[in-house]
Parts: structure tokens; C-alpha cells; sequence
């Protein structure tokens, strides 16, 4: 065995181990049920500092925007303790979503379609971060960007006639046709199955919407989910992904939530799978997958809370809540 297997062998032993610590920390449905019982968003902080999720960092946090950038900083913390260098540009798959909406805001605003209400996304689990992303659309400084990043901004900059939507769709296309690739790279199928399925959910999504912004990179081809629920339901008969969800999917047509309900699943299984993977990255990612989710879900209710919404509006607009099993029912 040469010495770099021997050093990445002990990375993923680690990993194997602190992984099963970690995902002790993570949110449970419980946690979730709590937040959303909440009598306000002050109340919601403080139950939020009580949370096991909050117990890595720094104490003395009490509003919900920092907390929430002190949990993402965290996680990116473990993974680059975790991960072995070789490996870690396979988490940008994973932060590569923190850049997205950032990325969309900023070539909106170099087009003058930003609004007055309109705010500047934040978030710590980023590929490439908030002010090189400014820089780069805003000055055109390059800095260590990637070539495919700044000709991609370049490109949008330059583009005519552009609108909110052709611009979400364009950053959509991009982010998607940098994640395939970066999971290919991985050398792993569990990244590649979870990226292609992550298209072909937000395709689904989309279809069921009757709308058209579609992005290639899935198993299922975006022709194919241009023909009605039939046709989306005889697509994901022919993909990738699991069997029943074309059943689930077809019996959950007119109720959003019962197809995220169904949707959900299917990445819920993809990250299930990777925990049992021994010695290697997936169990790290699994992790990371799962924090980033429930971070998803945890702004989603203070944004709520702030809001004076309801328990039961909030839970209306949730994300479906992943947990840290190994295993899905």
C-alpha cells in the first residue's frame, strides 16, 4: 500500500467514525415540531439555541441570521477536516446551491432587474463565496476563480433582452452542468446517481407546473416531461429513478405536498444509501447533504416566524424534513 492510500485509509476512518457522531447533532422531527410551535420568532431563536445542531458553536448567538451562518461555517469546518484534499471538490457539488442564488441575484442587478425589496442572499457553505462572486460581476476581477465561472458570467453579462426567469434558468443550467461534472470526477455512483437524480426532481417540479424552464444533465431527457402528467409518469417509468415514484407521482397530481412528499423520498433514499458506503467520501457527504437540507428547512421557518405566519401556514411552505437515518421507510 503506498503512503497516500495509507493517509487517505486513515482520513476515511475517521470520517467512518466522526460521520456517526455528527449526525447525533443534526435536527429531528421533534426539533422541527418545536420551532414550529413557537409563539414568535424570538421565542423560535431561543428554542433554536437549545437545539443539540447548536451546541458546536460559538454560544453567545442569539439571532436566527447568525446562528444559521455559524452552523453552515461549521459544517464546511468538518467536511475539510473530513474529506482528504483529492476528494474535496466533490462537496462543491454541495455548496455550489449557496452560490446559485447569490450568482442569480447579482447578474439580475448588473441588468437592472432587481428590485427595491430585494436582498442580498447570505450563506457560509459556499464553493467560491459572496465577495469573489461580487468581484467577479461587479469589477470583473477574476482572482482564482475558475475559466468555466468567469466565461459563464461573462456570457450572461452580455446576453440581451434578459429576464429574471432566462437568467434563474441560465445560472439553473450552469450550477447543474458544474455538479454532474464534479460527481463524475468524484469517481463515485452515488454522487452521480444523486446529482442526476436531483435534476430530474427539479424537472419533475417544473413539468408538473406546466412550465418550460427545464435543464438537461438527469436521467430523464426534458422532451419527455413536455407531454402531461402521462408523459411524466411514463419518463420516470424509464429512468433512473425508483419505480414507484411514477405511481406516488400520478396519485399526487393537484397536491404540492403530497408530490414533495414523493419527490423527497427519492433523495432521502440516494443520501440513505451513502451512509453504509465504508472508506470512502460518501458518508461525509451524506452528512453534509443532510445539514445543508435542514438549514434549507430551518430558514425557510424563521423566514415565517419573522413573518408572524402561522404554524400551520409555515408547515404549508416547508421543505420536506430529511433525517439523519440510515435507513428510510
Amino acid at each position: 500500500m503506498s503512503a497516500l492510500q495509507s493517509v487517505i485509509g486513515q482520513h476515511f476512518a475517521y470520517a467512518s467514525g466522526r460521520t456517526g457522531v455528527l449526525q447525533q447533532l443534526l435536527l429531528t422531527a421533534s426539533d422541527r415540531d418545536r420551532l414550529l410551535g413557537a409563539a414568535n420568532l424570538p421565542e423560535a431563536e431561543s428554542i433554536l439555541t437549545e437545539l443539540k445542531l447548536t451546541n458546536p458553536i460559538e454560544q453567545g448567538l442569539k439571532k436566527s441570521d447568525e446562528i444559521l451562518l455559524a452552523i453552515g461555517a461549521w459544517v464546511r469546518e468538518e467536511v475539510e477536516i473530513m474529506a482528504p484534499e483529492s476528494k474535496k471538490p466533490a462537496f462543491h457539488i454541495l455548496w455550489l446551491e449557496e452560490d446559485s442564488p447569490m450568482l442569480s441575484y447579482l447578474l439580475k442587478a448588473h441588468h437592472g432587474l432587481t428590485s427595491a425589496v430585494s436582498t442580498k442572499p447570505t450563506g457560509a457553505m459556499t464553493a467560491y463565496g459572496a465577495d469573489a462572486l461580487e468581484a467577479l460581476v461587479n469589477e470583473g476581477e477574476i482572482g482564482t476563480l475558475p475559466s468555466h465561472l468567469t466565461e459563464f458570467v461573462k456570457t450572461v453579462k452580455a446576453m440581451k433582452e434578459v429576464t429574471p426567469k432566462s437568467i434563474d434558468s441560465a445560472v439553473a443550467q450552469y450550477i447543474a452542468t458544474v455538479q454532474l461534472s464534479l460527481a463524475r470526477a468524484s469517481g463515485s455512483k452515488a454522487l452521480k446517481t444523486y446529482v442526476e437524480h436531483k435534476i430530474d426532481l427539479s424537472n419533475i417540479r417544473t413539468a408538473l407546473r406546466n412550465a418550460d424552464d427545464l435543464i438537461e444533465g438527469g436521467s430523464i431527457p426534458p422532451a419527455a416531461l413536455t407531454k402531461g402528467v402521462p408523459g411524466i409518469v411514463s419518463a420516470i417509468n424509464r429512468s433512473t429513478l425508483p419505480y414507484e415514484l411514477a405511481e406516488n407521482v400520478r396519485k399526487a397530481v393537484g397536491d404540492s405536498n403530497a408530490v414533495e412528499h414523493a419527490l423527497s423520498k427519492v433523495t432521502a433514499d440516494d443520501i440513505a444509501h451513502m451512509w453504509n458506503v465504508p472508506l470512502s467520501i460518501e458518508p461525509v457527504f451524506a452528512f453534509a447533504a443532510l445539514a445543508q437540507s435542514q438549514m434549507r428547512l430551518l430558514r425557510v421557518l424563521l423566514i415565517g416566524k419573522r413573518a408572524n405566519m402561522s404554524p400551520q401556514e409555515i408547515k404549508l411552505m416547508l421543505p420536506p424534513f430529511l433525517s439523519a437515518s440510515h435507513y428510510v421507510l
